[in-house]
């Protein structure tokens, strides 16, 4: 249901900031992508070297069952490390995700003619320090992060990545304004693709360098509804001032939203606010297969939508567990949801001009 199509829906059923939101909405163009130009992507994570790293064996495996899930795009994330200082440390041959892998798991990936967006993370438990940090200190940190985009950059252009997302998540580093054009100037001197942010859910209305790039990225991780299992119809009506702010961020920037990121565990409350859902508890794969119904329902045929990342899927066969509680979704039900909507009959013939 499109936000600019709200027919269905009485209007003094809406808030009034959300009339407001709505009627600007639709008086103004609205970014529009065909369908079969969405990006289709799975965040496809690295595994520890003993189970299958990036550009082994196992992962070419692993791709071929990307691409058999209806996927034409992923993202490959390596990471920095930081403990609250401004030091950030990257790039060490041991990572999971070293320089080596990066360009073999892009070959990889475009034999199986999936493009690929390097994405980049950031690791540590210090970011609330950030909030008490010095000029210095801040100084110190966009430094380091410099050299980590543009490390990256390279890589990015070496490899023939199809996009790069400079950072993920860093909604207080974000607030820097001025640092964060001067990073997104400095990776397109060296990388010549498309290039997002990916904002996380609270922050991406606030990111004040959207008109800086190519998409509006979000990690949408948006608390809907805190029921155990939702039901299908009220997740898809949750989605809807969600959509309005996002439609309205995208006419103001006239920039696609790309979700950078979109994923549920598979336990109770996986709607809701799932950073708070204990590691020991049962699985609920219902709570996970209906909440990606809800989003492909409400949120992927928006005309403003660029595609989505769910997370995540991991770099061998066989990593999912049919009864486990985490973000994975192989061998669980949220699969063939997923699997549905990216082989949609609507699409899939215009989508085989694009393959490499």
């Amino acid at each position: 249901m499109l936000p600019c199509s709200f027919a269905a829906m009485p209007l003094r059923h809406l808030r009034p900031a959300l009339l407001v939101l709505w009627f600007a909405a639709c008086s103004a163009h609205v970014p529009v992508v065909p369908s079969a130009a969405k990006h289709r992507g799975l965040s496809f994570a690295a595994a520890n070297p003993r189970l299958g790293n990036y550009g082994t064996p196992q992962s070419d495996a692993a791709l071929r069952d990307v691409r058999e899930l209806g996927a034409d795009w992923i993202s490959i994330m390596p990471f920095g490390f930081h403990s609250g200082t401004p030091e950030l440390r990257f790039g060490s041959a041991r990572s999971w995700e070293n320089d080596e892998s990066l360009h073999a798991v892009t070959r990889q990936a475009h034999a199986h003619g999936l493009q690929v967006m390097l994405k980049l993370h950031v690791w540590g438990r210090g970011e609330l320090a950030m909030e008490t940090w010095s000029p210095a200190e801040w100084d110190a940190w966009f430094e380091d992060y410099g050299n980590f985009v543009e490390h990256y950059a390279r890589i990015a252009r070496d490899a023939k990545a199809d996009a790069f997302c400079i950072g993920n998540e860093q909604k207080i580093s974000s607030r820097n304004e001025a640092e964060w054009r001067k990073l997104i100037a400095r990776a397109r001197a060296i990388y010549h693709g498309p290039i997002t942010y990916g904002a996380n859910f609270d922050e991406v209305l606030d990111v004040p360098f959207w008109d800086a790039v190519d998409w509006i990225g979000v990690s949408g991780y948006f608390p809907l509804d805190p029921a155990a299992t939702p039901e299908r119809a009220a997740l898809v009506a949750a989605w809807q001032p969600v959509l309005a702010q996002l439609e309205a961020l995208a006419v103001k920037h006239q920039k696609p939203v790309l979700f950078t990121e979109i994923g549920y565990r598979s336990a109770d409350g996986a709607a809701w606010r799932q950073w708070e859902i204990g590691r020991d508890v049962p699985a609920n794969l219902d709570a996970q297969r209906i909440a990606y119904e809800a989003f492909f329902e409400a949120v992927w045929p928006q005309p403003w939508v660029a595609g989505a990342y769910p997370w995540k899927w991991f770099s061998y066969p066989e990593h999912g567990s049919a009864d486990g509680n985490d973000y994975d979704f192989e061998k669980k039900p949220a699969a063939e949801v997923i699997r549905g909507a990216y082989t949609s009959p609507a699409t899939s013939a215009t989508r085989s001009s694009r393959r490499r």
